[in-house]
Parts: structure tokens; sequence; C-alpha cells
């Protein structure tokens, strides 16, 4: 196993929540992580100790944290319609292709009445930001951003929609 301990998961937590981008993982991340829980749950079992269950417990949930806040940052590159980068692992490639792929079909099956009009893209919306994020390439190819906790900031409805249902921003009443 490539080293994994609880200190380890905790940084690597810390590194998920903090920042916008996905952390560079190991390639067998989640195959040594389920590895790593699975010594965890016999060792803690087998010795009937509150303390290596406890540890146990909270190692799961430290796990849990890290692959959801990932998945959410997958779902928005996929949303974005980013390119696949290095810090995805080979299963998270899979999800992005996975998502990519349904996502194009849903897009190519919604044209027609719901298409959003030229006027529409280019209408301007007020947000606040609720978090740090870092320059992003829109929906639209253009970049945005940097911004920072709390600025307004007036941005096209696509990335204002987005933005506020990942709960990056919040929309500013006119």
């Amino acid at each position: 196993m490539g080293g994994i301990d609880y200190g380890m998961l905790r940084d690597i937590q810390r590194q998920e929540l903090s920042s916008p981008r996905l952390s560079k993982l190991d390639e067998n991340f989640y195959s040594e992580i389920k590895e790593f829980l699975s010594s965890k749950k016999d060792e803690a079992f087998s010795s009937n100790s509150i303390l290596k269950i406890r540890e146990y417990e909270n190692l799961q949930k430290i796990v849990v944290s890290i692959k959801e806040k990932r998945e959410e940052k997958i779902l928005l590159m996929a949303l974005r319609g980013d390119k696949v980068n290095g810090s995805l692992t080979p299963e998270e490639k899979d999800l992005f292709n996975e998502l990519t792929d349904v996502l194009k079909k849903f897009r190519g099956n919604t044209d027609g009445s719901s298409e959003e009009t030229e006027e529409t893209r280019k209408e301007q919306l007020k947000v606040k930001l609720i978090k740090d994020i870092e320059a992003y390439k829109g929906l639209d190819g253009n970049v945005y951003g940097p911004f920072k906790k709390e600025e307004l900031v007036s941005l096209p409805k696509t990335e204002v929609d987005w933005l506020v249902k990942a709960k990056i921003a919040e929309m500013v009443v006119k």
C-alpha cells in the first residue's frame, strides 16, 4: 500500500474542501483506500476496542467526504465542458466521460423550443460569491474570475445558473 494513513487522508480532505481544483491523487487511490479501510475494519472489530471502532468510523467519514467533494468537482467539470486533466484517477476519468456523454445526449435532445437565444445568453445577472473561486473557462468559452468570497459580480445567465446550483454564489436582488 502507498502509505495511506489518517493524517494523509485528513490532508487530502482539507485540500479538497479548500480548493476549487481537484488535488492530485495516486492512480491507485481508490483501491488503496478500499484495502486500507478493510484492514482498519478488521482491526477495529477483532480488537473490540471502542477507540479502534471510532477511529474506523472517522476514517469512513473522511473518505466519504473526499469522494463526495471530488464527485461534485467532476460534475462541475462535465457541466462546464472542461477537458480531462491529470488530477483524475482512472475511475474518475470513467465517471467524467460518462457524465459528459449523458450531458451531450441530453443537450442534443433538448434543442428546439428550450434552446437559448443569443439575447438570453448575453443577459447579465448579479451574484455574490459564497466562496473564493479561481479563474475558470465558462460554458461560452470565456474565462471568468478569479473571484473572492463576498465579491459582487455580473455574469451571463448560463454562468450564474451553475454557480448558484453549486452553492458557490447567490443571486443579488436588484
